[in-house]
C-alpha cells in the first residue's frame, strides 16, 4: 500500500496482525538525519523518558521499541504499558541544513511477510524545518492504527524533546571550590554525541563507576546508496551499508590483538568470526549478503575483558563490485556503557582501493581510546603492513 500524507489506517488492514513489525527509513541527500520514536501517554507528553528510543537510548524498557541501527525501528506493541497510547516516530537534522535539501526519501512499514506499508516524502514537503513527524501509530477503539503524518516541525531533535513534555540534559557549569555540589536534577533527556570529524582525532573514554569494563561495546556500520535505485546493503561485522546499481558487497572486519600479544583477524571471509566469551573476545554476527538487514552489522566487544585487549583496528573492504566509496555514506557507531555514542563517518575517499581503516579502540591507562583512522588500501596484506600486525594472509572465501 503506498500511503499519502494525512492518510490513516488500521494496523491490520494493511496486513500487520500480530503487533510485531518495522519501519525502515532510507533519506536521499546530504542531509545527516537522527531518528527518533516518543511513546507518548493520553495527553499525548512523554511522561517517562525511558520511551524515547533514540541514539543514545536505543531501546525502551520493556523491549517494544528498538531503534536497530541508524535507519530502522523494530516494533512489538504487544510488550507496551498500558500508560502508552501512541508512538510517533520523528526526524531530525544533526548539525547544519533544512529538510527542503531532502532528496526522494521512503519509510517503509513490514510485517513477517515482507513490506505491508510505503510513505515516500521528499524536501518539497518542507521548507526551513529541521525536524520532521514522519509516522504515528495510536490506540483508538481497542486496536492499534497508524497515520502518515509528514508533518515538518520548527528546531531539532531538543525542540521535540521540549514539545513533548521532555526536558533536554545540559552541560552544568563546573562548581567554584568554596560550593558545594547541587543535589542531583531530576531525569532529562541526554543528547549527547561525539562525532570524529576529522582523521587522527582521537576520545578516550574513562571508567564510570562499574559501567566501562563491564557489559557489551558495539561497533554498527551503515552506509546508505546515492544511486537513483535506493538500493541497500549491509556490510558485514556490522556497520556500513550501501549499493549501487551493480550491487557493490562490503564486508566489516576488525585485527585483534590482545595484550599477551597474540593476534587475528575477525571477519566473514575465510569465516573466522571471533569469540565474545573467549579469545579474542570479539564475535561477528553474520555476513549480509543481501543487504535487506537495514539495521547493518554489528561487532561485539566483550567489556568485561578490555584489560586482556591491546588494539582492535576496525575495517571494511569491498568485496564485490567496484571500489566505489563515494557512493556509500558510511558511518560506524561504537557504543559503549555509561557513555555517549561515538561516530565515526567514512570520508576522505580514495578511488580505486577496496580496503578501508575506519577506526583504532585501544584500551590502556584504564581507558578505552577510539581513534578516527579513514585510510584506504588495496587489501589485506597493505593494510596489515601500515598497522604492524604481521599476520599470514592467504586468498580466502565466504
Amino acid at each position: 500500500m503506498q500511503l499519502s500524507r494525512g492518510q490513516r489506517s488500521k494496523l491490520a488492514d494493511i496486513g500487520l496482525t500480530d503487533q510485531k513489525f518495522a519501519v525502515a527509513v532510507e533519506i536521499a541527500g546530504s542531509l545527516k538525519i537522527d531518528l527518533a520514536c516518543f511513546g507518548l501517554d493520553a495527553g499525548k507528553k512523554l511522561s517517562d523518558e525511558r520511551y524515547m528510543t533514540f541514539f543514545n537510548q536505543p531501546n525502551t524498557p520493556c523491549g517494544a521499541v528498538k531503534l536497530a541501527g541508524s535507519g530502522r525501528f523494530e516494533f512489538d506493541l504487544a510488550r507496551l504499558p498500558a500508560t502508552i497510547e501512541s508512538l510517533t516516530t520523528t526526524l531530525a537534522i544533526d548539525g547544519a541544513g533544512e529538510m527542503n535539501r531532502l532528496g526522494p526519501c521512503t519509510a517503509v512499514i513490514s510485517g513477517s511477510t515482507g513490506a505491508a506499508a510505503t510513505y515516500a516524502f521528499d524536501g518539497s514537503h518542507f521548507s526551513a524545518e529541521r525536524a520532521i513527524m514522519l509516522l504515528e501509530f495510536y490506540r483508538k477503539d481497542g486496536q492499534w492504527r497508524m497515520c502518515a503524518v509528514g508533518q515538518g516541525f520548527n528546531g531539532g531533535l531538543d525542540a521535540l524533546v521540549t514539545h513533548f513534555g521532555g526536558a533536554v540534559a545540559e552541560k552544568a557549569p563546573p562548581a567554584l571550590p568554596t560550593q558545594a555540589p547541587p543535589p542531583p536534577p531530576p531525569p532529562k533527556v541526554s543528547l549527547s554525541k561525539i562525532t570524529l570529524e576529522k582523521k587522527g582525532d582521537k576520545i578516550s573514554l574513562e571508567k564510570r563507576g562499574s559501567s566501562l569494563g563491564h557489559g557489551k561495546v558495539i561497533c554498527n556500520l551503515n552506509w546508505t546508496s546515492g544511486a537513483a535505485s535506493h538500493e541497500k546493503k549491509g556490510l558485514l561485522g556490522g556497520m556500513f551499508g550501501g549499493g549501487g546499481a551493480k550491487g557493490i558487497d562490503l564486508d566489516l572486519g576488525c585485527l585483534v590483538e590482545l595484550m599477551d600479544g597474540r593476534k587475528t583477524a575477525v571477519q566473514a571471509l575465510g569465516e573466522t568470526f571471533g569469540s565474545y566469551d573467549q579469545p579474542p573476545y570479539v564475535h561477528m554476527t553474520g555476513d549480509d549478503r543481501t543487504g535487506e538487514n537495514a539495521a547493518g552489522e554489528f561487532l561485539f566487544i566483550n567489556g568485561d575483558h578490555l584489560q586482556e585487549l591491546k588494539r582492535v583496528c576496525v575495517y571494511a573492504f569491498i568485496y564485490e563490485g567496484v571500489a566505489n566509496w563515494a557512493q556509500a555514506d558510511g558511518v560506524v557507531t561504537v557504543t559503549v556503557p555509561g557513555h555517549p555514542p561515538i561516530e565515526v563517518r567514512l570520508d576522505n575517499h580514495a578511488p580505486g582501493k577496496k580496503m578501508c581503516a575506519i577506526a583504532m579502540l585501544e584500551y590502556y591507562g584504564g581507558q578505552l581510546h577510539v581513534t578516527k583512522l579513514a585510510e584506504y588500501f588495496s587489501g589485506h596484506m597493505e593494510l596489515d603492513q601500515r598497522y604492524h600486525w604481521g599476520l599470514q594472509w592467504r586468498a580466502g572465501s565466504k
